[in-house]
């Protein structure tokens, strides 16, 4: 029998450098896909972040809106009511300062307590936070009432606040440049910054109110409040 003499193939293994070049593209492949991982992980995060803001915003609009809904209207005899309202005077970063405060009704008796349904409300920043202080009517005047510390509670509804400006309408302008007065992109720069303002007439309840924040990162939101219709009346 005739054997056949063993093939003369080379047979080997990888070189140095071939497994060098491996191992660099395969870290190159974990790298670039760490940083895929890395970039949607922190995309999420930024979209929740995102969110919770806008929720945020979105709870104080409400909040104020309510409070506006129930602002009490004059009364003849009523002595310690109340409406005042003062855009931000400075960055709000450094603010001090109460913004608006009037009184409401339509508190809900959740434990049906001996108390009155009002409400004295107040808007005030302070170091970049607005904070919305109330208290219950106590018959008192606005004098002996301690919002901020020991008579109210204390509600944060936003940070990062750098601006907030208010503007009133009153029947005045109304009377003067009809419906002009609502027309045109920039209808309240003629509206007034503060509330009351006797140079003007403005008294008693403004015919709507329109309030401007700008929160750092986000910018400028605007919405505008018209009193209730009935409330309006009262001042014609």
């Amino acid at each position: 029998m005739i054997l056949n003499p063993p093939s003369n193939c080379n047979q080997r293994g990888f070189t140095l450098l071939e497994v060098m070049i491996a191992l660099v593209v395969s870290a190159i492949i974990a790298v670039m896909a760490f940083q895929s991982l890395d970039a949607a992980d922190k995309g999420a995060t930024r979209t929740n972040e995102v969110l919770n803001d806008i929720n945020k915003i979105d709870r104080a609009w409400q909040i104020i809106a309510a409070d506006i809904r129930h602002i009490v209207p004059p009364g003849t005899n009523d002595r310690t009511w109340i409406f005042k309202g003062e855009t931000l005077d400075g960055s709000g970063e450094d603010a001090d300062q109460v913004l608006l405060i009037f009184k409401r009704r339509g508190w809900v008796n959740f434990s049906n307590l001996p108390r009155s349904d009002l409400q004295l409300v107040e808007y005030r920043v302070l170091d970049g936070k607005l904070w919305r202080d109330f208290a219950p009517e106590y018959n008192r005047q606005l004098a002996d009432v301690d919002l901020e510390e020991d008579d109210g509670f204390h509600q944060l509804l936003l940070e990062d606040v750098e601006d907030i400006q208010l503007r009133f309408l009153h029947q005045g302008v109304v009377t003067s440049r009809g419906k002009s007065v609502l027309e045109g992109r920039e209808f309240t720069d003629d509206w007034l910054q503060d509330w009351p303002d006797a140079t003007a007439g403005a008294t008693g309840l403004p015919l709507a109110v329109e309030i401007t924040i700008k929160i750092k990162g986000v910018g400028s939101i605007a919405r505008l409040f018209a009193l209730p219709e009935q409330f309006q009346t009262q001042q014609q």
